[in-house]
């Protein structure tokens, strides 16, 4: 099955590697039907260098699918290269979805539309461990009380701004939410 002409526009406004990642999707898809989609380029900056990130997730009846393409620099034995993995996770075994909006304020009133929004999806193949030094109540206390930390499920996390992604970002990036909820009840 051929990928919707939206999808197809979207891959290409998106500016990194459209072909690469078309074929990727392709590849997932198989003949099933898309009924919803997310494309997210990201920029981000790591010391000089520059690094782009392309990610696509895709609802079909069955399956969330998810494509992600990554720069990845030359070192001494590789060129510069673009990495790209494909997921495709049932969607029974999405088990948690979470949704955190951020909204402008002057103190006394809300503006009406999300400034940013987060989308968190888990299905349980990635964990998230964030450990800290653990310590005591004791100020004079020089003992070493080891660490503490929390495990938490953590497989995807897209943030999305209105800001630096524009509105019809936040609602694209609702919309899909929408449709994973629904997908996933």
């Amino acid at each position: 099955m051929s990928l919707p002409p939206t999808l197809l526009t979207e891959l290409e406004l998106a500016g990194y590697f459209p072909d690469t990642a078309r074929a990727a999707l392709e590849r997932a898809v198989r003949d099933a039907r898309i009924r919803s989609y997310l494309v997210r380029p990201e920029t981000t900056f790591d010391g000089p260098e520059v690094r782009r990130h392309l990610t696509i997730l895709a609802l079909t009846d069955d399956h969330l699918l998810i494509v992600h393409l990554d720069d990845e620099s030359a070192d001494a034995l590789n060129p510069t290269q673009v990495i790209v993995s494909t997921e495709r996770v049932k969607l029974a075994r999405v088990g948690n979805l979470a949704l955190a909006q951020a909204y402008d304020t002057d103190g006394t009133a809300i503006a009406p539309r999300e400034a940013e929004v987060t989308l968190g999806l888990s299905w349980g193949a990635n964990r998230r461990l964030d450990v800290q030094p653990a310590w005591c109540d004791d100020p004079q206390c020089s003992a070493d009380h080891g660490y503490t930390g929390e495990s938490r499920e953590a497989d995807l996390v897209l943030r999305v701004s209105a800001l630096a992604d524009g509105e019809q970002a936040i609602a694209d990036a609702l919309a899909f939410f929408d449709s994973l909820y629904d997908a996933t009840q």
